[in-house]
C-alpha cells in the first residue's frame, strides 16, 4: 500500500510539473509562426524549434505513463494521462529568399527562449529525480535538460547577433538580407560550408576565396551574396582582410571595398609580373614570356580605363581577372547608393581585350540617363563577367560557340550571382531600380540569368539585337508584364535569327518594342549606342522608368521606310515607386 501511495503522489507531482512546463516553447513558436523572422534560416529554425517542442512534450508524456504504470503494478487503478500536445496557430514562415525581421518580436523571442531554458533545466532535474526514486529510467528528465540547453544556447546566439547588428547598422537602415541571415545564419541550409569558408577568408586563407568564387560562379546559391554581406558587416574593422587575391570579386561586398581590393591586386600583380618579366633577359621559354607580357598589357589596359573621365563619376573596379577571356566589371557611379543601376551585358567577341568599346557604351548610357533622370543618381556597369563566344577555334566547341547556349548558360549563372550582390550591398531605398541590358549573345546570357532569378534579376530587361533569349515568351523570363523591352534596328542581321527560342522582336513573344531607328545592314547591329540616336535616347528613358516618353526617330530619305509596330502606351507599366 505504501508503494502504491508513493507512486501515486509521484504521478501527481510529475503531472503538475508537466502541465506547468509542456507549453514552455509555445511563445517562441507563436512568434515564428507570426513571422517575427522571415527568410534566411527562419524556416529551418522554425523546424528545429518544432522538433524540440515535440521532444519536450513527448518526454513529459512518457514520464507520466511510466509512473502511471508503476501505480498499476502496485495495485492501483489505471490513471488518465493528460494530453501534453499543443498547436500554436498561424501560417508557417515561408521558405525562400531573405526578407527580414521584426526587431521587437525578435527581442521577445530571445526572452522567451531564455525563460524556457532556465525553467526547463530545473524541471528536468526534478523529473529525473522523481523517476529515479521509483526505479524508472531518468531519460525523460535528461531530454528536458537537453531541450533546456538548446533554448538557452539559441537565445544567447540570437542575442549576440542582434546586439552586433544593432551596433553596426541602425534599424532604420538595416538591410533585410543582413538581418535575416546574421540573426541565425547557422540555420540557413548549406550555410555550414559557406560559413567555414568565410571564417577561413577572415583568417587569410586565399584558397577559401577561390572556393567561394567557384560557388558564386555556379549561380546555384541564391543567398550567398547576402551571407557575404552579413559576414562583412560582422567582422570587426581591425580584422578585415582585403588583400587576398580575388577578394574584391566577391559579390555582396560593398562596392567601395571591392574597388579598393581590386585596385590593390592590380598594383601588386603588375609589380609581380614586371619583376618576373625582367628576369627573362634572354628568354628560353618564349611561350611563358609572351604570356607574362600579354598579362602586363592587359593590366595596363585596365589602368587606362580606370582613369577618371571629365563629366563622369569615378569608375569603381568591381571585378578583374586576367585568365581566359578575362573578367572586367566596372561601374560608373556607386551601385550601393544609386537610385538606378543598369548592368550592360555584351555578347560575341566581348572580353577584356576589347573592353574599351563596352566601357564607352556604359558611359554613354550613364550620361544619357543622367541628363534626363531629373537628379536621380545612376550607376552604369560594364559587365564582362563571363567567357563570351569569340571568333576563334572555339567556334567549333559547343561550350564556347556562338551557335550554342553553353557559354550563355554559364554566363547567366554568373550574372545572376552578380545581381544578387548588387541587391545585397545596396543601401535601402524606396526608389531604387535595377535594369539589365543584354546585347546580341549577351541577351541570351541575360535570359538565362532571368530564368535563374525569376522576379529578382531586374525591374526591367532590355534586349538589343537579340538572336533569342532561350524562351518562347516574355512571361517565362520572370519579370512583371510589360517590363521586357526589345530594340531591333532595321537591317540588324542578328536580331532576325531567332536561333534560341522565339524571336523576341515578334509580337507573339509578348515583349514591348521600343523605337531604335533604321540603320544600314552593315552597321545596324552596333548602332544602338550612337550619339543622339533614338535608341540611346529611348534607353535612357527606359532606364529612368519614363515609359510614356519614348520617341520615334525621324524617317530617312535615303532608304525605304520600314514599318514597325507602334509602341502601345496602354501596355507600358507606370513607374510606381
Amino acid at each position: 500500500m505504501a508503494e502504491y501511495a508513493a507512486a501515486l503522489e509521484a504521478f501527481k507531482r510529475v503531472t503538475a510539473l508537466a502541465i506547468e512546463h509542456h507549453a514552455a516553447l509555445d511563445t517562441a513558436a507563436r512568434l515564428m509562426h507570426a513571422h517575427a523572422w522571415v527568410g534566411g534560416g527562419a524556416t529551418a529554425f522554425t523546424t528545429d524549434l518544432a522538433g524540440h517542442r515535440t521532444r519536450l512534450q513527448s518526454s513529459l508524456s512518457a514520464a507520466m505513463r511510466a509512473l502511471g504504470d508503476a501505480v498499476v503494478r502496485h495495485g492501483g487503478p489505471n490513471l488518465t494521462i493528460p494530453a501534453m500536445t499543443t498547436a500554436p496557430t498561424g501560417a508557417n514562415a515561408p521558405a525562400g529568399t531573405f526578407r527580414g525581421i521584426d526587431p521587437h518580436a525578435m527581442t521577445t523571442l530571445i526572452s522567451a527562449l531564455d525563460h524556457a531554458g532556465h525553467a526547463l533545466a530545473s524541471a528536468g532535474a526534478r523529473l529525473a529525480s522523481e523517476l529515479t526514486a521509483h526505479g524508472l529510467s531518468s531519460q525523460p528528465g535528461h531530454t528536458l535538460g537537453q531541450v533546456a540547453g538548446w533554448s538557452v544556447e539559441s537565445g544567447r546566439d540570437l542575442r549576440q547577433r542582434l546586439s552586433r547588428i544593432q551596433r553596426s547598422v541602425p534599424w532604420s537602415a538595416l538591410p533585410a538580407g543582413l538581418a535575416a541571415y546574421d540573426l541565425f545564419g547557422a540555420h540557413e541550409p548549406g550555410s555550414g560550408q559557406v560559413r567555414q569558408l568565410l571564417n577561413q577568408v577572415a583568417a587569410g586563407d586565399a584558397s577559401a576565396v577561390r572556393a567561394l568564387l567557384a560557388v558564386q560562379e555556379s549561380g546555384q546559391d541564391t543567398s550567398l551574396a547576402a551571407r557575404v554581406n552579413a559576414w562583412w558587416h560582422a567582422v570587426p574593422e581591425g580584422h578585415r582582410l582585403t588583400t587576398l587575391p580575388g577578394f574584391g570579386n566577391l559579390n555582396g561586398l560593398p562596392a567601395a571595398i571591392r574597388d579598393q581590393a581590386n585596385r590593390h591586386w592590380l598594383s601588386t600583380e603588375k609589380a609581380r609580373l614586371t619583376t618576373e618579366l625582367e628576369e627573362f633577359d634572354h628568354p628560353t621559354d618564349l611561350g611563358r614570356w609572351e604570356k607574362i607580357a600579354n598579362q602586363l598589357r592587359r593590366l595596363e589596359l585596365i589602368e587606362q580605363e580606370l582613369q577618371p573621365q571629365p563629366g563622369y563619376p569615378k569608375p569603381l573596379l568591381l571585378a578583374v581577372d586576367l585568365t581566359g577571356n578575362g573578367r572586367l566589371i566596372i561601374s560608373w557611379g556607386d551601385p550601393d547608393t544609386a537610385d538606378i543601376t543598369v548592368t550592360n551585358v555584351s555578347g560575341l567577341t566581348s572580353g577584356l581585350d576589347a573592353a574599351h568599346g563596352d566601357l564607352e557604351r556604359a558611359r554613354a548610357l550613364w550620361r544619357q540617363a543622367a541628363v534626363t533622370g531629373g537628379g536621380k543618381s545612376i550607376a552604369s556597369i560594364t559587365w564582362l563577367g563571363y567567357d563570351a563566344p569569340q571568333i576563334d577555334p572555339g567556334l567549333f566547341d559547343p561550350a564556347k560557340s556562338v551557335a550554342f547556349q553553353g557559354a550563355a548558360t554559364k554566363g547567366g549563372a554568373a550574372l545572376a550571382s552578380f545581381t544578387d550582390g548588387l541587391r545585397a550591398s545596396h543601401h535601402p531605398s524606396s526608389t531604387a531600380r535595377s535594369v539589365v541590358i543584354g546585347h546580341s549573345y549577351g541577351s541570351l546570357t541575360s535570359g538565362h540569368a532571368a530564368t535563374l532569378r525569376p522576379g529578382r534579376l531586374a525591374d526591367d530587361l532590355i534586349l538589343l539585337g537579340s538572336p533569342g533569349v532561350g524562351v518562347n515568351h516574355a512571361s517565362e523570363l520572370g519579370l512583371a508584364p510589360g517590363h521586357v523591352w526589345v530594340g531591333e534596328a532595321g537591317g540588324d542581321p542578328v536580331a532576325t535569327l531567332g536561333s534560341f527560342g522565339a524571336d523576341p522582336g515578334d509580337d507573339a513573344f509578348g515583349a514591348q518594342r521600343f523605337p531604335v531607328g533604321r540603320e544600314v545592314y552593315t552597321a545596324a547591329h552596333s548602332s544602338y549606342w550612337d550619339a543622339d540616336s533614338a535608341s540611346l535616347r529611348n534607353m535612357g528613358r527606359l532606364i529612368n522608368g519614363e515609359f510614356d516618353q519614348l520617341t520615334s526617330p525621324p524617317p530617312r530619305d535615303d532608304q525605304p521606310q520600314l514599318l514597325m509596330p507602334e509602341f502601345d502606351p496602354a501596355l507600358a507599366p507606370k513607374l510606381n515607386r
